[in-house]
């Protein structure tokens, strides 16, 4: 027996026919099977009928033949009229002409980069850029969601619109994100606070308008200037002019087509065309100094908190709450709190501006202990006093107050709710409550387990009733459902906070909340998805004055003109928001 057979015995088996063994001389293509083959014919074997006989399965001549090693046939020859070859029928240089496909492909010196400017490949290539545009943005995402936010073109939003993919709300939604998506660390802009004779230290307060047309901000003086600290309310008219918009677009385009290197120095590009003004409030008084001041109010005393009050639909106040200290004949320090009611007649209707001296609209309240935050109730006409210990409730209308109970817990926050008849506090050490106001006693009606020391709470009355919005020293921003008070719907994660007061913002639609941090961050999140959208970083300033921060999409009454305004010491840095 050969060495050949010998391999091929061990290789393969052999069928035994009636118990004898093929003799060596037999060919081994009609006896020896493969065990594949042997075990699916075994399968097919007909049991228990002794009549029946075996047939092996038909067997290819050429089964295990081994392969020829004569090459493959060359491929037929393309003919000279299907050949691909430069210019084409149009005589485009830089391109080759497919005959077959009746196609123009750009001719690269790279040959990894996409051929051509099919479909396909312009596919490729906006799907790369949008990978490098998510892969360059740092962002946080929240536990309670998976998808992080994803940058999406107009076409592509305009397609599921067209197809039915989403809704119109949703696309708008997904185009104020884009925005946020591509928000620059750089400020577009940036204006100086138009106060003059007077040493800008910071903003304790800033808040906008709906249409975009008018900011209310409280600026701090520098104790090191030429005049005595205070604080002072400004309102400021904002516009947008055309030709400013047409100018600095055209000013931009023409920097952007010059050398990197040889581009000068620049203080960005007013492409929204903003420009801010202080509103002047007494023009009718003859004696003016030489200079004019557009304060709307002044505090020599220490602000504590703010809010803005809608009395009516014609009269907007703003309430504050000032603390000084004294030192009595005993030489005993005493702190007094005295909560403001002030008329402001930029923010109002001007038809209600000769009745803006009624007593309904100035009126002061005088506090012996430490007031921690004040809140307007526009259904019950009333405001909303948190105490050292309690809290009060201080009725516009009828002079009338009464007591509520805070667990004995200083309230650090609150907030009321849409209808008026419920309000939430922040205690300090302590969980969220909320309380009846409709009850005679025994107001406390539930609490949130785990939001303890909040120093914001708010409601989102336009999109989720039944949801308030909490922050605290714990840096983490919640959503939180009252029905289910054991656990937040949502957390978002980023924010920095060493036991202050800090600023938050909600934009009028309440997609966005925007705070700022200890750290001289200033962070937006969406509510829908619970993700960070920016993350801007602000001059760290000399006082401990942290940054304040607004949003609009209409800037000066434009709709479109979305901006993130931040005011950082003297200035308010804008970062325009583009697609």
């Amino acid at each position: 027996m050969t060495e050949n057979e010998q391999k091929l015995r061990k290789k393969f088996r052999k069928i035994k026919i009636f118990g004898l063994l093929p003799p060596l001389g037999w060919t081994t293509t009609t006896i020896i099977m493969s065990r594949y083959r042997f075990r699916k014919a075994r399968s097919n074997w007909p049991m228990g009928n002794d009549n029946s006989r075996w047939e092996p399965p038909p067997i290819q001549l050429n089964e295990l033949l081994p392969p020829s090693d004569d090459p493959t046939p060359p491929p037929p020859a393309i003919p000279m009229e299907d050949q691909p070859y430069e210019g084409g029928p149009l005589k485009m240089s830089g391109f080759m002409y497919h005959p077959r496909t009746k196609k123009y492909y750009k001719m690269t010196n790279d040959p990894t980069l996409p051929q051509g400017f099919s479909k396909a490949d312009l596919d490729r290539i906006e799907t790369a850029r949008e990978a490098k545009i998510q892969a360059n943005r740092p962002r946080f995402t929240s536990g309670s969601f998976i998808k992080r936010p994803v940058f999406k073109p107009i076409t592509t939003l305009l397609d599921d619109l067209t197809l039915g993919r989403c809704t119109i709300s949703r696309m708008e939604r997904h185009i104020h994100e884009s925005r946020l998506l591509n928000c620059q660390p750089r400020p577009s802009f940036t204006i100086r606070t138009p106060i003059d004779h007077y040493n800008v230290a910071g903003c304790e307060f800033l808040d906008v308008s709906d249409t975009g047309d008018r900011i209310v901000g409280t600026f701090t003086l520098n104790p090191n200037g030429p005049t005595q600290k205070h604080s002072a309310i400004y309102v400021f008219e904002v516009d947008s002019i055309g030709d400013t918009i047409q100018s600095e677009s055209e000013r931009r385009e023409a920097y952007n087509l010059l050398p990197i290197r040889s581009r000068p120095q620049n203080k960005g590009f007013n492409t929204l065309g903003l420009t801010v003004q202080p509103m002047l409030n007494d023009d009718g008084i003859p004696d003016q100094p030489s200079y004019v001041d557009y304060a709307v109010t002044r505090y020599e005393s220490f602000i504590v908190d703010q809010t803005l009050a809608r009395i009516d639909s014609d009269v907007t106040c703003m309430l504050t709450v000032t603390a000084s200290d004294s030192i009595n004949r005993y030489g005993t320090v005493c702190s007094h709190c005295i909560v403001h009611l002030e008329p402001l007649a930029e923010l109002s209707d001007p038809e209600s501006i000769p009745t803006l001296s009624s007593p309904i609209y100035n009126k002061r309240w005088r506090e012996k202990g430490n007031i921690w935050s004040v809140g307007w109730n526009g259904p019950q006409m009333s405001i909303g006093f948190g105490l050292e210990s309690c809290f009060r409730m201080e009725n516009l209308l009828t002079d009338r107050s009464f007591l509520m109970s805070s667990k004995k817990r200083n309230v650090l926050s609150h907030c009321f709710s849409g209808d008026g008849n419920l309000v939430y506090m922040g205690l300090r050490h302590d969980n969220v409550i909320k309380s009846d106001l409709r009850m005679n006693r025994d107001h406390i009606t539930g609490q949130l387990n785990g939001a303890m020391n909040t120093t914001f709470v708010k409601v989102l009355e336009k999109t989720r009733p039944e949801c308030v919005v909490t922050e605290g020293f714990d840096s983490i921003v919640r959503i939180w459902d009252f029905r289910w008070p054991k656990k937040p719907t949502m957390e978002m994660h980023g924010h920095r906070n060493n036991c202050n007061r800090l600023n938050v913002f909600f934009d009028k639609e309440e997609r966005f909340v925007f705070a700022a941090g200890s750290d001289g961050w200033v962070r937006g999140w969406s509510l829908i998805s619970g993700d960070m959208l920016c993350s801007i970083k602000s001059p760290s300033p000399q006082n401990p004055i942290f940054p304040r921060a607004v949003y609009s999409d209409c800037w000066g009454g434009r709709p479109g003109n979305a901006a993130l305004i931040v005011a950082v010491g003297d200035s308010m840095r804008v970062h325009s928001l583009e697609l």
